[in-house]
């Protein structure tokens, strides 16, 4: 079952775009209950960019499902918590009122272009239909402006490009339509899930840049959430570190890439073979790399105490036998260890 939840100060006092509280989901399976993402709360304001950060199963993409509420029902399925979206509990919508919301006020990018897109569509027709889904439109008026968001986002003679099928494209032109329909609407809110993760460095620094332009120039915030800290480090303004389905730490960029205060994050920046913002106080390199010891628990199996304890090279009796809470260090930043009670 989930720990109590810690009170978590906000990291601001303007009235937030998306506030979840306590957001706690778990997943029946064969071998029992496991819980992945566990008591979590953050908020994220118009216009502003969240970083979500941690090893694949820390519970990054399930938060993620849960505030779209795609979870795979009865298997997975939000225990506790709240997600308030201006100030709109979502948990508590019916389905018919959800459907409003996603692709409206809240739109997702998936990590894998070609199990979002359907393959029988021409990727114009796919961009259009959000449209007349959501707004009142025609047929012409909607294909109109889905030529005009694929210009908009990049993907040359888009006139020409619209009429063709996802396995036409290569994969970078795959990933611009996906972002094409998450802007269809203008939504207040882009949930990013790895947009990047299946593309070559080249495409994936365009990629990010028209994502980090877009949400610019729109206004909508940006929930981008990634295993990568050197994305999060171009891209992010917040950053959240999460670990077998809790926050480790939670900061603005600048303070966790200078000064990360968890021992899990101070091992994923020792993990880089280069500082991610490169900043002139640190010079180009860091240490020798070094990798964090043993691996993620299993969530069948989560040691007592604090979680990282087996893998933590600074843990002593009380990481065994206590979990901490989110602790202040300042008013920005927040760490879950007794090594800053």
């Amino acid at each position: 079952m989930p720990h109590s939840p810690a009170t978590v100060p906000s990291l601001n006092d303007r009235t937030p775009l998306l506030d979840v509280r306590d957001l706690t989901t778990v997943f029946h399976t064969t071998r029992g209950t496991v819980t992945a993402v566990d008591a979590l709360s953050f908020t994220l304001r118009t216009g502003r960019t969240l970083g979500i950060v941690g090893e694949s199963g820390c519970g990054k993409s399930v938060t993620a499902l849960s505030i779209m509420r795609l979870l795979s029902l009865p298997a997975g399925e939000t225990v506790a918590g709240s997600v308030l979206f201006e100030g709109k509990d979502l948990l508590k919508l019916t389905e018919k009122e959800m459907r409003s919301v996603r692709g409206n006020d809240i739109s997702m990018i998936f990590q894998e272009p070609m199990t979002s897109l359907n393959p029988v569509f021409k990727v114009g027709e796919q961009v259009a239909e959000v449209i007349r889904l959501h707004r009142t439109a025609d047929r012409k008026s909607a294909w109109n402006e889905a030529v005009e968001l694929l210009r908009k986002v990049g993907i040359p003679a888009p006139e020409r490009r619209a009429e063709e099928y996802p396995h036409q494209m290569s994969g970078g032109m795959r990933q611009r339509v996906m972002i094409a329909i998450a802007l269809a609407c203008s939504p207040k809110l882009i949930i990013a899930d790895e947009p990047t993760t299946a593309l070559d460095v080249t495409i994936q620094g365009q990629i990010l840049d028209l994502m980090k332009d877009l949400s610019q120039s729109t206004g909508s915030a940006l929930m981008l959430i990634t295993h990568d800290l050197g994305v999060v480090a171009e891209t992010a303004e917040d950053v959240i570190v999460m670990y077998a389905g809790r926050i480790v730490e939670h900061s603005p960029v600048h303070d966790l890439f200078n000064t990360p205060l968890h021992p899990y994050t101070q091992g994923l920046l020792q993990s880089l073979p280069e500082h991610p913002l490169r900043l002139a106080s640190h010079g180009a390199l860091r240490k020798p790399l070094r990798a964090i010891p043993g691996t993620v628990p299993s969530l069948h199996n989560l040691p007592p105490g604090c979680k990282f304890n087996d893998r933590c090279p600074h843990a002593f009796d009380r990481c065994h036998n206590e979990e901490p809470g989110l602790i202040a260090a300042s008013e920005t930043h927040q760490v879950r260890c007794w090594l800053h009670a």
